[in-house]
């Protein structure tokens, strides 16, 4: 009977592990594609191409060895402007970029990063979600939403 409650209390725990990575999927996903700009701005890609420079500009957020990747966070993301927010999106894409690791991650474009950063940031409860982090977990993704929106057009 005790081998029956073990693999019973096993089963069970499975099932709430998968659950969990299912609805972090989704949560991730959602964040992801969002619903469009809520705000009269067309799509992104509706919206003209344009250079923005950013040369001189530094990203937001508090600077560590070098980097603000490991501490910025949603909170500086929303007092910055655009320029900043493009910086910052170099910026962190540089550090999380695998250099000669004999690995192939997709990096997120300047567009999909921000929408990324944009949605997760949006709820105020969400100031202390620290970017890379997003970004690390979005480019895990960015291939599958990426197929999907090419089948989708």
């Amino acid at each position: 009977m005790t081998s029956r409650a073990t693999s019973r209390t096993a089963r069970t725990a499975e099932v709430r592990a998968a659950a969990l990575a299912a609805a972090a999927a989704l949560l991730l996903l959602i964040g992801l594609g969002g619903c469009g700009s809520d705000d009269g701005e067309p799509p992104a890609d509706e919206k003209p191409d344009r250079v923005v420079d950013i040369s001189g500009t530094e990203p937001v957020g508090e600077m560590l060895a070098g980097s603000v990747a490991a501490l910025v966070s949603c909170s500086d993301w929303k007092g910055a402007n655009e320029e900043e927010r493009l910086a910052t999106i170099a910026d962190i894409r540089s550090q999380l970029a695998a250099q000669d690791s004999g690995l192939e991650i997709p990096e997120l474009t300047d567009e999909e990063a921000a929408e990324v950063f944009d949605n997760s940031c949006r709820p105020g409860w969400a100031g202390g979600f620290r970017l890379y982090k997003l970004y690390a977990k979005a480019a895990g993704f960015v291939t599958l939403k990426r197929a999907i929106e090419a089948d989708g057009r």
